[in-house]
């Protein structure tokens, strides 16, 4: 007799429902609170602060009170993790996953137009209309801010809001599909740690027969951690509002020590102190959190050795073109590990094998296939604008490489807060120089910065993230994208309102975080100052090619070596110079612990380092909700 399958958990309609809701809710927030207020940002890394926020208050304040009155409604682990997962990948649309940049893309090359820049002659003529916003007074009120009087200019932003819209969704649908191929090998053949799934995997498993809570929640220790972050930054924020408050100093700052040759080659260098970063990297190996501090401490050192030696060197551009050639070099370790899951892959794709993806998020064909097309469809539209297609296929093939190197970043070495301090296009015009590139290509080019440059919130962690959170309920994995093709749907048209209300209603010029020009500036200097191939830069990328080959062949040949390649990775951008000495405080308490209370002590101790995240995420949630009304920022985690 044969037994029936096991169904699997379904993903309901009011999961789905009260997902779209807080995305809709994180979208016409964020803006505000990022930009204008200056407050935590609601995203700006890959476990958003706002987004976990509000899973919180259903797991600890809504769930406990239907446990109580109707406990035939509670939220499942299913219901919980979809309403997660739709945030997770929507926080990043409203912050700089899209918006931070895009709106001023489209307006600054007109606004800063000046008879001394010449923006007009250099490049106006090569920007397409439906791309961009050149009427004079709606991008003058943009950065103005409209009048008791005004009217915001919906109507002007309706073209170009939805050609960028079909390109957003188009590079999104990319980036799943390259998830759906790579999810198999990296989560059951190289068994990726996935550190930033294993706290909401802890808040949504179901409470023993009786209990309001779970283990997690029951556990004293856990709520120590809790209140550790919730003392200090609720003292602090306090301070921010009444300065006659004390606070606790959190951030040290030893530039002022380093005033003379050649310790200044050490500034800027700061140590701030972040709970929840303390918290996520005790969960990481010992190898991953020693190779993300001491790696920096190393670029440090080698800048003092530079100006030791009196070098003719720049320090950060020798070490951010290592660390491009240590993309490539990753890139093809990678697929090398994958190599034969990617040939089943290409296999089935071309109906040669078996299919094996029922329980994939994407069928094999689709997912190939997809990645194909979608690269293609997203160069055709660039060749529509008047770049090359062939730039445009090569811009697009290193974005891959740089968003699968990251992507292994989040899900295996737990780096919450990175970003690479380069573009996809530096690939090509470091060995080609801009002379070989036409000027319309350029200018078109110049629009990388709206994906593919600040990268801290791209969606494909995300989406490894989010299919990762499915194994934890059991859910079907394709009726999960379907949720989130929901929620990303939905935050787009909720993110162009508004951001586009608060430009024109506060005025860009008021709002914060980088100057819009500094694109436009880069281009004119590659229109008026053609270059050529770039030997000394090229011969940096080489060297990290080299440093991270050599780096990966010991850590996969030596079981005593401990530096882990992803660490050389990551030295030169905001990401390192910000949670470094968090990292540091991780990796050396759990030295600490392993050291004189064993893996027992480690487990133990675990939910204390839980707790912090719990803690901070919470406490930073409520500053931003008076920060709403009190207008006063209060800073937590990095942005």
């Amino acid at each position: 007799m044969a037994h029936p399958t096991p169904t699997k958990p379904r993903i309901t309609a009011r999961s789905v429902l009260v997902g779209v809701l807080y995305v809709v809710f994180l979208c016409l927030l964020t803006p505000y609170n990022d930009y204008y207020i200056l407050n935590t940002f609601a995203s700006g890394n890959h476990f958003p602060i706002g987004s976990f926020f509000l899973f919180t208050l259903v797991v600890l304040g809504v769930n406990p009170i239907l446990r109580r009155i109707a406990p035939s409604r509670v939220f499942t682990p299913t219901e919980l993790m979809t309403i997660w997962t739709m945030m997770l990948v929507a926080a990043g649309i409203p912050s700089s996953g899209y918006l931070r940049y895009h709106l001023f893309m489209l307006t600054a090359p007109f606004h800063f137009a000046t008879p001394e820049n010449d923006w007009a002659n250099l490049f106006h003529a090569y920007l397409p209309d439906a791309m961009v916003v050149r009427d004079p007074k709606a991008a003058r009120t943009f950065y103005e801010g409209i009048d008791s009087t005004g009217r915001i200019p919906w109507g002007l932003w309706v073209r170009p809001g939805l050609i960028w819209s079909l390109y957003l969704v188009l590079s999104l649908f990319v980036l799943l599909c390259m998830s759906a191929i790579l999810r198999r090998q990296w989560v059951e053949r190289e068994r990726f740690a996935f550190p930033l799934v294993q706290l909401p995997a802890e808040m949504v498993e179901p409470p023993d027969h009786g209990a309001s809570m779970n283990r997690f929640f029951r556990s004293p220790i856990m709520w120590a951690g809790f209140a550790l972050p919730v003392a200090v930054h609720l003292l602090n924020g306090l301070h921010a509002h009444i300065p006659t408050i004390p606070s606790i100093p959190l951030y040290f700052y030893p530039d002022q020590y380093l005033t003379e040759r050649p310790w200044t080659a050490l500034r800027s260098t700061v140590l701030f102190v972040y709970p929840s970063i303390i918290g996520f990297s005790y969960l990481l190996s010992l190898d991953v959190s020693l190779s993300f501090w001491l790696f920096y401490l190393l670029y440090k050192a080698q800048s003092l050795g530079i100006e030791v030696f009196g070098l003719s060197v720049n320090a950060w551009t020798l070490a951010n073109r290592q660390e491009m050639g240590g993309y490539l070099a990753l890139i093809v370790f990678v697929m090398w590990l994958a190599r034969r899951h990617l040939a089943m892959v290409v296999k089935a794709s071309f109906g040669k094998g078996p299919a094996a993806d029922r329980a994939e998020p994407l069928p094999y064909r689709l997912a190939f296939w997809g990645l194909i097309l979608g690269t293609v469809a997203l160069a055709g539209m660039a060749r529509l604008a008047g770049m090359s297609f062939w730039l445009a296929i090569g811009v697009h093939v290193f974005f891959y490489v740089m968003c699968v190197v990251l992507t292994w970043m989040v899900t295996d070495g737990g780096f919450l807060f990175l970003l690479a301090i380069f573009r996809p296009s530096d690939y090509i015009l470091i060995p080609m120089g801009t002379s070989r590139i036409s000027p319309r290509s350029l200018t078109i080019l110049a629009y990388e910065k709206t994906l593919m440059f600040d990268l801290r919130e791209f969606e494909m962690p995300h989406f490894m993230n989010s299919l990762k959170a499915a194994d934890v309920s059991g859910m079907s994995r394709r009726h999960l994208v379907g949720a989130l093709a929901i929620a990303i749907l939905v935050a787009i048209p909720a993110t162009y309102v508004s951001g586009i209300w608060l430009w024109y209603t506060k005025g860009g010029n008021n709002l914060g975080y980088w100057w819009p020009p500094e694109p436009f500036d880069r281009l004119a200097n590659q229109l008026t100052h053609p270059t050529g191939t770039d030997w000394e830069e090229l011969a940096y990328t080489g060297v990290g090619v080299g440093v991270m080959s050599g780096l990966i062949f010991m850590r996969y040949r030596f079981l005593w070596w401990r530096l882990h390649p992803l660490g050389y990775a990551m030295t030169t951008s905001w990401a390192p110079y910000t949670v470094w000495f968090s990292f540091f405080w991780g990796w050396l308490l759990k030295y600490t612990i392993l050291k004189g209370l064993g893996f027992r002590g480690y487990r133990q101790l675990r939910p204390f380092f839980l707790g912090m995240v719990v803690g901070e995420a919470l406490i930073a949630g409520f500053w931003m909700i008076v920060g709403l009304f009190t207008h006063v920022p209060y800073r937590i985690m990095p942005g």
